[in-house]
């Protein structure tokens, strides 16, 4: 999907088998910054690769001029292209210094963050070759900057990357969406993210809104209903949360599966990386 004649947005879909009776269809958005350089935001799961290759070269691009791939955070949705698309065309992977552990050894990241099917969604850890830190700006091409914002919350070193000239916010997961799995570090963190979001819309920074879930959101009142949507979520899990775990668990997950009855969410939401979302509220 083309956002303006150099900044282009590609839908990549992929599945979570949740349980041997459950798969889930998700998606996550990769940004194509077509300059005199390639430079890629976030490269799918694994195998994703072949269809942003696909969709370079339709428009008339060779895969040798990816130079920069900038991860947002990383999990394996986000990451999981990332050692190939350097192996092959020999670009820079940029990230966040507080991502450095999960994306340089995912051996470490699916010890500490279990997710169904981890190896299916990436299978190859890759070194990150300079880090990005907050408030840096990023020239992807001429009248292409970008702005790197550090908002941690998803993740400890999640960002998100706002287009100056364009006025285009990529906030990648920052944005909690109703009623989807829980899944973030640290609560009181993911709040002042998104509250800061809120103060960049409110003072005009973007006009056109991008995550890594959602299609293309640029009417200022969807995008405000948007924001106000996660925060009521996140207030909703929070009150949930703080009133169930109290005291000591008679079993695993029991907290959780009462916190997600009571916010009437899929069963299948009782999970580790849900209930690892939950222990990161102030109890």
């Amino acid at each position: 999907m083309k956002l303006t004649e150099k900044i282009h947005l590609l839908r990549l879909d992929f599945q979570i088998n949740m349980n041997p009776h459950k798969k889930i269809d998700r998606f996550v958005n990769c940004i194509i910054v077509f300059g005199n350089k390639i430079t890629l935001i976030d490269t799918g799961t694994k195998g994703s690769f072949h269809n942003i290759f696909a969709y370079i070269r339709e428009h008339g691009r060779d895969i040798s001029d990816i130079e920069t791939v900038i991860l947002s955070h990383s999990h394996p949705d986000h990451i999981g292209s990332a050692a190939e698309i350097k192996n092959i065309t020999g670009c820079q992977i940029l990230a966040h210094e507080n991502e450095k552990s999960w994306i340089e050894n995912i051996e470490i990241q699916n010890s500490e963050r279990p997710v169904p099917d981890f190896f299916k969604l990436v299978d190859k850890s890759v070194k990150i070759d300079a880090f990005l830190e907050h408030d840096q700006e990023i020239m992807a091409d001429k009248n292409i900057t970008m702005k790197v914002i550090h908002s941690p919350g998803h993740s400890k070193g999640s960002v998100n990357i706002l287009f100056l000239e364009d006025r285009i916010l990529f906030t990648a997961d920052s944005i909690p969406v109703k009623n989807d799995i829980p899944n973030y570090d640290n609560f009181n963190d993911l709040l002042h993210s998104l509250n800061c979001i809120r103060a960049s819309h409110d003072s005009r920074d973007h006009e056109i809104l991008l995550t890594s879930w959602t299609p293309v959101i640029t009417d200022p009142k969807e995008i405000e209903r948007f924001l106000d949507e996660g925060e009521c979520y996140l207030n909703a899990l929070d009150e949930t949360v703080k009133s169930i775990y109290v005291g000591k668990e008679s079993e695993p997950f029991e907290f959780c599966k009462k916190a997600i009855l009571k916010l009437g969410l899929p069963d299948f939401y009782v999970n580790p990386i849900v209930d690892r979302a939950f222990r990161a509220h102030k109890i």
